[in-house]
């Protein structure tokens, strides 16, 4: 019975100790409970970005369990700092999720758990801990370490090459490029610079030696290198373009044409001033095709002999024996003559590039007997010369003023020798479109030439035949500033001053009959001469505007060097005072055979 007794007291006490032990763990889960509402247990936060996270948003102590919607890059590492509060006797367990990955820790009463988000954007975050199958109290520190931002690459350029002198505007290409605050070309800091996106960048190139290039950006996030991905390129030489040797050559030569012009116009007047009877006023106009550099090579029969030959002559002249002095006629005298010629002139040429010429030559002058057999004159003359260059647009306008003397002696009878000496001072507006610019060089460039003309010639007379046999020398000095083209940015080209002298002589013969018609005196005439041009070289001198210490040669002529002249020609004298006349030539050179045609109108007061 005693042991009875003790044995059930001993029993009671056990149970009485386990209700003693489930009311403290009863009150502790009521305590615990009670913190948990205080601090918040279970409540879920938003916070949108890994700053928000570093910001506090869930380092609390006391809860066991948070979650959130949070806005993360791949790469943002998340760290779980935590420590139990509440001691407890058997286990401890957390957890971290972000994304559908979970670190766990377990046994420990504080540690660090950590998980790399693997995908960029919006995705669940969250924690939470147990303790023996209850919430526990800890304290909890949240760190988020964001993912480093990737720095630029560069890889490509667009265009990838472009000339030395730099300024082309060129699309650098790669990734993350926004906010670069520097681009260089071969380490060299570009013109200016655009960014359009993430991925491109507009440059002006800076100037750079010949060759393949590195392309660096800085960004606030680093540099990158694109190896060799640009090439500058030499700029082409100018010499080599045939519209630019073109443009010179013409801009010589139309310097040459206009002096030649108003030397012919001034020598047809001295052939006219072989007779003794020149009206006091004459009037001549003449219209011509002359594709050529060439104008006539010598001078013309003399007019006097058509009136010789018709039968309102007023006087006729007579034939004194060689050695004899040719009387003057009795209504010669040393009144001023005054007189005016024109021509008007087409033409082309395919030397170098095909141009089209069109030239208006005016001169008018005035001039007297100073003795017997001498007579001088003053002249001023107008020459306006346009031509048209290749295909696209290059075209050249040019004029120049002159002013002449000349003077005729005759030397022995049917023997003359005439002579002038002019100057002449203008400008040449040239057009030259550049196909690499897509745009036009233009420029203006002064011009001088200074010119003379001596010829000699025999005028043989048989019956209604006449044969004028003649040689005459031609002498130019022709100069062009030097100028800068505007308009065709990096293209633009400088052009030295430059200058030739033209050196020419010519041999020739003129054939010519007169017969009398209904409708007047008839002269047909045919002309042969040969045309050798001794000089008229020259070296004119290129260079980029950009550059000007880069030079280039360019070499050519005033005019053909040999030039051999085939014409016929028709005259009507319908009275004293009026004739009508047609001339048709052709001018045979070395690769080229050209022609022209003239036709005048003779009017004396």
């Amino acid at each position: 019975m005693i042991f009875f007794g003790l044995d059930t007291r001993a029993r009671l006490g056990g149970v009485a100790q386990n209700i003693a032990a489930a009311i403290r763990a009863l009150s502790r889960l009521l305590v615990l409970l009670a913190l948990g509402q205080a601090i918040g247990i279970g409540s879920a936060f938003a916070a949108t970005s890994c700053a928000d996270i570093n910001a506090g948003v869930f380092n609390l102590g006391g809860a066991d369990n948070q979650s959130a919607t949070v806005s993360l890059t791949a790469g943002d590492v998340i760290t779980l700092n935590y420590t139990f509060v509440v001691d407890t006797t058997f286990f401890y367990s957390i957890e971290l999720g972000v994304g559908g990955h979970y670190a766990d820790g377990s046994g420990t009463v504080s540690g660090s758990l950590h998980v790399t988000v693997t995908t960029t954007g919006t995705q669940t975050f969250s924690w939470r801990s147990l303790s023996e199958m209850v919430p526990s109290q800890i304290d909890v520190t949240v760190a988020c370490t964001a993912a480093p931002s990737p720095g630029p690459v560069v890889t490509s350029t667009n265009p990838a090459s472009g000339p030395v002198a730099g300024q082309q505007t060129t699309i650098v290409i790669g990734q993350n490029l926004a906010g670069a605050t520097s681009v260089k070309f071969g380490g060299v800091n570009v013109l200016s610079f655009t960014v359009l996106s993430v991925t491109q960048i507009s440059v002006v190139t800076p100037p750079h030696a010949a060759g393949a290039v590195d392309v660096t950006v800085t960004t606030p996030l680093g540099s990158a290198t694109g190896t060799a991905i640009y090439r500058y390129a030499a700029m082409p030489d100018p010499t080599a373009d045939p519209t630019i040797k073109a443009m010179v050559d013409f801009q010589v030569h139309t310097v040459q044409v206009m002096g030649q012009q108003q030397i012919d116009n001034v020598q047809d007047r001295l052939i006219e001033l072989h007779n003794d009877d020149v009206p006091l006023i004459s009037n001549r106009a003449a219209f011509a095709q002359i594709p050529s550099p060439q104008r006539q090579y010598g001078p013309p029969a003399d007019a006097g002999d058509r009136a010789s030959s018709t039968s309102d002559m007023a006087q006729t002249r007579q034939t004194p024996k060689d050695g004899q002095a040719m009387p003057v006629p009795a209504n010669s005298d040393s009144s001023l003559r005054y007189w005016t010629a024109g021509s008007l002139l087409f033409g082309r040429d395919t030397t170098y590039a095909k141009y089209n010429v069109s030239s208006i030559g005016l001169t008018a002058g005035l001039d007297s007997r100073l003795t017997r057999n001498l007579k001088v004159g003053v002249a001023v003359g107008l020459g306006i010369d346009h031509a048209t260059i290749g295909s696209d647009g290059s075209h050249i306008n040019a004029n120049a003023w002159s002013t002449q003397a000349y003077a005729s002696y005759r030397v022995a009878p049917q023997w003359f020798i005439d002579g002038i000496l002019g100057y002449a001072a203008g400008s040449l507006g040239n057009f030259r479109y550049d196909s690499a610019a897509r745009a036009f060089g233009s420029g203006h460039r002064g011009a001088e030439d200074l010119f003379g003309s001596v010829s000699v010639s025999r005028e043989i007379k048989v019956e209604r035949w006449k044969i004028a046999p003649y040689a005459r020398l031609d002498l130019q000095w022709i100069r062009l500033d030097g100028y800068v083209e505007a308009g065709a940015g990096i293209y633009n080209l400088a052009f030295n001053q430059t200058s030739a002298v033209d050196l020419a002589g010519v041999l020739g013969t003129r054939f010519s009959h007169v017969m009398n018609t209904s409708a007047g005196a008839l002269k047909s005439s045919l002309e042969l001469a040969y045309r050798r041009s001794f000089s008229g070289a020259y070296t004119q001198l290129i260079a980029y505007s950009f550059d000007p210490t880069t030079t280039y040669s360019l070499f050519g002529s005033a005019e053909k060097r040999d030039q051999a002249l085939i014409g016929l020609g028709f005259e009507l004298q319908v009275n004293r005072s009026v004739s009508l006349g047609i001339q048709l030539d052709e001018l045979i050179a070395n690769n080229s055979r050209n022609e022209r045609g003239r036709a005048h109108l003779k009017i004396g007061f």
